[in-house]
Formats: C-alpha cells, structure tokens, sequence
C-alpha cells in the first residue's frame, strides 16, 4: 500500500522514513522511550542527509522543535521531516 504522506524527494525522504521505521517500535515501548528514540532516529539520518546534500546539520533542539511545529497534523510525520529540511537549508542560507 503507498504511503500518501511519504514525501517525494531527499533529503525529506530519507528522513520520514528513518521516522517510520523508528514508529514501528512504539508498541514495545514507553511513551518517553519511543519519543526520545525517533528524535533520534530523525536527527541521525537528518545529520547523514546535511552531508549527503551540502547542508548544515541541524542540531537535536531543531529536531524537537520541528517535531512540535508537526504535532496534531494529519500528515504528521512528512511536516516533521519537511520542516526539518528547511531549517537546514535556512541554516544554511544564512551562512552564505
């Protein structure tokens, strides 16, 4: 079944899915196990993905709180890991 929300093009692609991997764990875990775990998960990949693209590598406090900017939308995870590239390509803007 195709994921609707799965975004088309790295480096949010890469990084929604090191997401959804990392979700399927949740039901052997505890909320703050399974929370801490994806920020992780999506800050590892987002780290690989910024040198991967010529991009800044965001920090895990950028991560969380483009995390919070996607909480309660429907497409939540694609808003996490599409609002997590562009506070990379913003970093990195701002630099040149």
């Amino acid at each position: 079944m195709r994921d609707v929300f799965q975004p088309t093009t790295e480096p949010a692609r890469s990084i929604y899915a090191a997401f959804q991997a990392e979700a399927k764990k949740r039901e052997s875990r505890s909320v703050e196990e399974w929370t801490s775990a994806e920020v992780d998960a999506v800050h590892r990949e987002a780290v690989y993905q910024a040198q991967a693209h010529g991009l800044r590598a965001p920090s895990k406090e950028e991560i969380e709180r483009a995390e919070r900017y996607a909480m309660g939308s429907v497409d939540y995870g694609a808003k996490w890991a599409y609002s997590v590239v562009d506070a990379m390509r913003r970093a990195n803007d701002a630099q040149e």
